[in-house]
């Protein structure tokens, strides 16, 4: 753990300038093409996936069970259940739209999938694959041997890896980078907005033996939230659920008025 904090540290700091002027060198080419292979040899192809476990934020006054249905490339669903109330709450993210219903208290948001990520060159198929501990490069999809060249990386203690985003590869008014376990699992993604300095957004991976935690935390000086996605091991081609269904008694709410109601 302490390796791992001194590492995020570090790629903090290498994402903080600009990564061609730090000390360091990045790995060789070879030496690079084989860590990739390392990296993206676990991942296996897959249609349909479900995922159970549980989601934990402050100010919850309970952990509701989740379930994530994931069909390729096409649309994530998210079902949120409380123990003696059901289901409290549904999301789905699609291509075009994103939808998210609150049943407690019949109200829901929907928006644009482009207003939503507006910043970010990419779409569904990138948000699955962080979901399932992949590494994902904005504009180039997922980390693989055809698109190597989007990215650096540099030895780091332990045995571990850090992959920063090369000059190619750049998301304007962002810097971004990986940390990869010494077990070639991802093990961090962090983003650092350039216009807000004290502004920092990373995932965690924790991995177990029957599935692995995924820790979202949004620092700043003045805010900071953390929510953690307590995950099962994904059921490859496992059964979904259906499409959210809206009917007259649902309210809609603008985005801001939507979060204040939960």
């Amino acid at each position: 753990m302490r390796h791992r904090i001194i590492i995020l540290a570090i790629l903090s700091w290498i994402l903080a300038f600009n990564q061609h002027a730090w000390a360091q060198t990045p790995v060789a080419p070879d030496i690079k093409g084989i860590a990739i292979d390392s990296i993206t040899a676990g991942w296996n192809d897959w249609t349909t996936v479900s995922i159970s476990g549980k989601f934990k934020m402050a100010g919850l006054p309970l952990s509701p069970t989740v379930k994530i249905f994931m069909e390729r490339d096409s649309v994530i669903r998210i079902s949120l259940r409380a123990p003696l109330l059901g289901e409290v709450g549904r999301a789905e993210i699609a291509d075009s739209m994103i939808l998210v219903v609150n049943k407690m208290n019949k109200t829901y948001v929907e928006e644009p999938i482009s207003k939503a990520l507006s910043y970010y060159p990419g779409g569904v198929a990138d948000l699955q694959n962080l979901l399932l501990g992949r590494i994902v490069l904005p504009g180039f999809g997922l980390l693989s041997p055809e698109n190597q060249e989007s990215v650096e990386i540099y030895e780091g203690e332990g045995g571990a890896a850090m992959l920063v985003a090369s000059e190619e590869a750049a998301l304007p008014g962002f810097n971004y980078g990986y940390l990869v376990s010494p077990e070639w699992l991802t093990a961090a993604l962090m983003v650092l907005p350039e216009k807000h300095e004290d502004v920092v957004v990373k995932l965690e991976y924790e991995y177990f033996d029957n599935g692995y935690d995924l820790r979202f935390d949004y620092i700043s000086e003045k805010k900071k939230y953390q929510a953690i996605l307590e995950l099962n091991a994904p059921e490859w081609e496992g059964k979904g659920f259906d499409a959210i269904r809206i009917n007259s008694r649902f309210r809609k709410l603008p985005f801001d008025k939507f979060i204040k109601s939960f």
